[in-house]
């Protein structure tokens, strides 16, 4: 395993923690994520826009869990297919929900540069170039 997947892993460590000073930490200052997926919640640019995109995240669940494998690394590009279990703040039945989505993680000098988001792996690992 790449230094680049495990900046992905601790990424995905620091997001099952719910702590986004941890996460903020493996982003590059001027780091843009972009979620691709039909449904997309959009682009955020840089330190000032990430912590309220993930803040927001955590703020509405009460329970998380991203499971990550790794797909493909190369030349500082990382994929990967993510399945999150969450329990929605105020869901009565605490049954949660499942989503999956795919990941490309732009790394560079140890940081997350660029970080995609896709409907799921096999899509995020066809539009990186790596399969």
């Amino acid at each position: 395993m790449t230094q680049e997947a495990d900046v992905v892993l601790a990424n995905n460590a620091a997001f099952n923690a719910r702590d986004v000073d941890a996460m903020l930490e493996l982003y590059a200052e001027d780091a843009v994520v972009v979620d691709r997926r039909q449904m997309g919640l959009g682009q955020f640019d840089g330190h000032a826009e990430l912590r309220p995109y993930y803040a927001s995240i955590f703020g509405a669940v009460e329970v998380l869990r991203e499971d990550i494998t790794i797909l493909a690394e190369r030349d500082g590009v990382v994929v990967s297919h993510c399945d999150t279990w969450a329990r929605l703040a105020g869901d009565p039945t605490g049954g949660g929900i499942t989503t999956p989505y795919g990941l490309i993680a732009h790394v560079r000098d140890g940081r997350i540069a660029r970080l995609e988001v896709f409907d799921d792996g096999r899509t995020a690992l066809a539009e990186s170039g790596l399969a």
